[in-house]
């Protein structure tokens, strides 16, 4: 019996000369690099270095389920000013690299990728290797560092250091400025990405009003809100943070899994989940009366939702964020808010600018920003009237601002609320 022979498939073979599932068009990568060397040259930045899974993502369409394991980082990416960029990835995840990222160089390390410490650790070694041999050993290299955005190498700092003695006479410098200063401005595609993930959490919220029944527990909420998001779209759900009961008021980001948690006539659906759709976020938050809406429980809904629209009339480009917060805390009636009112939003649920009175940023036509007022009455068991939380995506435009909304601004209640 003759054996048959395994046809192997050369680089390239399989998934190229284009790259069937690239996350966005070649247009809008093209775009991105070219930006991102605009800004390395002002920053006097010779190459820059992309080990993070969003940057990965952005700078180079490429998605995987492996970075989810810390250990294994399925792909790098270098961006030099002056040279095509180029991707590295082990032998088992190189299709997946082919048949997504818009870089032609792809570059195989860690041959064989077997998944232990001594391959793993060779890792830095090989990239030192390539970013000499495509000649900026002694380079300006901007690492995933620096104030904004709190970012991060997500490699430990062994390799890091490895990495560094590879390139003696390299100097490595903040990435943030770069990274940021792309990511930040949103384009067409980000955001219509962004609104259709707020439509998303926004059936999501509905299904909860419209599907909610007396005797259901927070877990019962929770399960409604996330199957609705991955029937409609979603790519991830966080789990939290969901807040039913009474006895988890004051509590911050808490998930729905805790067990016995009731939800009683009088209580409140205290809704703040994330919902990722291609990568881009929506985190948009309400609180709902399960019934018999109080007097109380609509009056400060009502003076929630007023400040955000004074928030939104206010926004526009050429302001800037510390401005934007002051407007906040005076629509509460605070003259001095030092509290957050928002966020920016994107491949990240969190991402600057952060809304701060402390904050000189400028906004820019096409920031997304989650604006988020939040009022506290205190907790009913001490004499209060529970918390109020009412967030919305917002687009920063050329005059203003777009709001996105979650739920219509009348919906406090349930459809089937307690009688």
């Amino acid at each position: 019996m003759t054996q048959e022979k395994k046809q192997v498939t050369k680089p390239g073979e399989l998934h190229r000369p284009a790259p069937r599932f690239a996350d966005f068009p070649h247009s809008e990568w093209t775009a991105r690099i070219e930006k991102a060397r605009r800004l390395m040259r002002q920053e006097g930045i010779d190459l820059l270095m992309l080990w993070n899974d969003r940057n990965i993502r952005y700078f180079a369409a490429y998605t995987s389920t492996h970075w989810a394991t810390p250990s294994i980082p399925p792909l790098l990416a270098i961006i030099p000013v002056d040279h095509d960029p180029v991707a590295m990835t082990g032998e088992f995840f190189f299709s997946t690299a082919e048949a997504q990222t818009w870089i032609s160089d792809i570059r195989m390390i860690c041959k064989g990728y077997a998944y232990s410490e001594k391959t793993l650790g060779e890792i830095p070694i090989e990239v030192a290797a390539i970013v000499r041999e495509i000649g900026y050993g002694n380079a300006n290299i901007a690492l995933e560092m620096g104030p904004l955005g709190n970012m991060y190498i997500p490699r430990p700092l062994n390799d890091i250091q490895t990495l560094m003695r590879e390139l003696p006479k390299a100097k490595f410098v903040d990435g943030d400025k770069v990274i940021w200063g792309c990511r930040g401005i949103k384009s067409p595609l980000e955001i219509e990405r962004l609104i259709e993930a707020a439509a998303i959490h926004r059936q999501a919220l509905g299904t909860v009003v419209q599907e909610f029944r007396p005797g259901m527990t927070e877990a019962d909420v929770g399960n409604l809100f996330i199957c609705s998001a991955y029937q409609n779209g979603a790519e991830t759900v966080t789990t939290g943070s969901i807040k039913c009961g009474s006895d988890k008021e004051g509590m911050i980001d808490t998930k729905h899994t805790f067990d016995g948690v009731a939800i009683h006539k009088g209580d409140s659906l205290g809704l703040d989940m994330g919902v990722c759709h291609k990568g881009y976020w929506a985190d948009m938050g309400r609180v709902i009366s399960v019934g018999p809406i109080t007097e109380d429980f609509k009056r400060y809904s009502e003076r929630l939702i007023k400040s955000f629209e004074e928030i939104v009339l206010a926004a526009k480009p050429g302001m800037t964020v510390g401005e934007l917060q002051r407007v906040a805390g005076e629509s509460m009636g605070l003259v001095a808010c030092e509290e957050t009112a928002g966020h920016g939003i994107g491949l990240d649920i969190h991402e600057p600018p952060f809304i701060s009175a402390r904050s000189d940023v400028v906004l820019e036509p096409g920031m997304a920003l989650e604006l988020e007022p939040y009022l506290s009455t205190g907790s009913r068991k001490q004499g209060g009237h529970g918390y109020f939380h009412y967030e919305n995506l917002v687009i920063i435009t050329e005059r203003g601002c777009t709001p996105i909304y979650s739920l219509p601004a009348e919906i406090l209640q349930v459809a089937h609320p307690f009688t």
